[in-house]
């Protein structure tokens, strides 16, 4: 792996744990809020989320030597 194959990776890893506390954050407020409606479609997303955290984590140790 070369150095921009590792900043691409990095980027990727930060950007997915990011979309991964948004989710998390929101999902938290529409609790607070008694927007139940959201909360499905919130726990949805959330999951997705952290589907795609997982799999880019998947990614780097496979990557480890």
């Amino acid at each position: 792996m070369d150095q921009a194959d590792s900043l691409r990776s990095l980027f990727a890893k930060q950007s997915a744990r990011e979309k991964l506390i948004q989710c998390r954050d929101k999902l938290r407020s529409a609790i607070k809020m008694g927007n139940y409606e959201e909360v499905q479609l919130l726990t949805e997303e959330l999951e997705h989320a952290l589907s795609h955290f997982e799999a880019s984590l998947e990614d780097d140790a496979r990557d480890l030597p």
